[in-house]
């Protein structure tokens, strides 16, 4: 159905003549109400290009987690790889926020001055609202990595991350060479994508181990120490238990436990994405296997996204999810 200027008009909250001067390139609008007109015209699926006025100078911004975490790191190298493939009248800015603190992650959103943001953080109030006042001021927000599917996001950017849970259950019942228990560890269920990789276990197991079950399940809260403290203490109360699933919590943590209980060793350890500390333990057995999330992918995925939201792009940009990959010790 053909949109029209009328229609545009009422959702820019605009007249009719500032719509027809920005449509059609007349002039004499201000970039901030041409921006809010022609967001509108796409919103509402209008068909012809869009003005150079507004192709020009676009800003992406993408709000990473903490500078530490190894995966970010990746990930920020993978966009970097990335910017010279793209249109040089965008500006791709990256940004380290402490995501343990939804309140930067919420300031970062609000006090943004690009057209697009690219976010990662947990599922906090704070963020939530964040990103449904940057939409409503005509800001597309694409969450990565873990989505924040509550909120009025244009997409969301990362693997399966129930499917990857399942992917480890399968894994961890043919590895494990003995039926047993398994302990799971994870950061933070305040994070989807760990919730969901811990639910995804869970199911799993019921399908492909259904007499092997859950002896502990250990949320770091991103603590390294404390981390590493309850699982040797799970590991100490269930000696009996076959494997462990790392969800999503500090790589080096759970090496430090299994170290530190010695009938650990042996046991089948599955984890997430390629890291320094990840390939060295897949390559002296203390790791069995690794779920890596792709980070290239990831990367190229959001940007396409948002070129095509902006008409800078013919490629619509997959939405799907992207692939997760395996890793064992043959193939690092």
């Amino acid at each position: 159905m053909k949109v029209k200027l009328d229609e545009v008009a009422e959702l820019a909250g605009v007249g009719l003549a500032t719509v027809d001067r920005v449509l059609n390139e007349r002039g004499g609008v201000t970039p901030a109400t041409a921006r809010k007109v022609i967001e509108a015209a796409r919103r509402l699926g209008w068909a012809r290009p869009l003005p150079s006025l507004y192709r020009t100078g676009l800003r992406f911004e993408v709000l990473f987690g903490r500078r530490e975490i190894p995966f970010f790191a990746r990930l920020n190298d993978a966009f970097e790889r990335l910017l010279p493939t793209i249109d040089r009248s965008v500006t791709v800015q990256r940004s380290f926020v402490d995501d343990t603190r939804p309140d930067r992650v919420a300031e970062a959103i609000r006090r943004t001055r690009a057209n697009a943001i690219i976010v990662y953080g947990p599922e906090q109030e704070q963020i939530l609202d964040a990103i449904a006042s940057a939409t409503a001021s005509g800001i597309p927000v694409v969450t990565m990595v873990s989505d924040l599917p509550t909120t009025p996001r244009l997409a969301y950017v990362g693997i399966n991350h129930h499917g990857a849970g399942r992917a480890a259950a399968f894994f961890a019942a043919r590895m494990a060479g003995r039926p047993g228990p398994l302990i799971v560890q994870c950061n933070s269920f305040q994070y989807r994508a760990q919730s969901e990789r811990v639910s995804g276990f869970r199911d799993g197991l019921a399908d492909y181990a259904p007499g092997a079950s859950i002896a502990a399940l250990v949320e770091g809260q991103d603590n390294a120490a404390l981390t590493r403290d309850l699982l040797v203490e799970a590991l100490r109360k269930a000696p009996e238990a076959v494997g462990v699933y790392n969800a999503g919590t500090v790589d080096r943590a759970m090496e430090q436990a299994l170290a530190a209980v010695p009938s650990a060793a042996g046991r089948t350890v599955i984890g997430h994405d390629l890291t320094a500390d990840t390939v060295r333990m897949l390559r002296d057995g203390t790791m069995t296997l690794a779920i890596d999330q792709n980070p290239d992918l990831q990367a190229r995925q959001a940007l396409d996204i948002l070129l095509a939201r902006f008409g800078l792009s013919e490629r619509a940009g997959d939405t799907g999810p992207v692939p997760f990959t395996l890793h064992v010790r043959d193939n690092i």
